[in-house]
């Protein structure tokens, strides 16, 4: 799993997450919060924004998360597609 920094405050002030996105709305995040009933996605697998974007065979980005970054027109497609669901359900 990859590692991200995240600058806090000031430029020299960082916190490494062993998952990327450690407060992101996913159901993992929501179940914790007492939001949702089920940490896990409609495939069966623990549903985290690494499952969401690298792994999901519903949601999954070709590409992963480094092609996502660069939001170029099949990221900003991706994501749009990927949130309209999201928020119809």
């Amino acid at each position: 799993m990859s590692l991200l920094c995240r600058r806090f405050q000031s430029p020299s002030s960082y916190m490494v997450f062993d998952e990327p996105f450690p407060d992101s709305p996913c159901r993992a995040n929501l179940h914790k919060w007492g939001l949702a009933q089920s940490p896990y996605c409609d495939c069966g697998q623990r549903q985290t924004m690494n499952h969401i974007v690298d792994s999901c065979p519903l949601t999954k980005f070709e590409g992963g998360l480094n092609l996502l970054h660069r939001a170029d027109d099949d990221a900003v497609i991706w994501l749009e597609s990927t949130s309209t669901a999201a928020v119809a359900k």
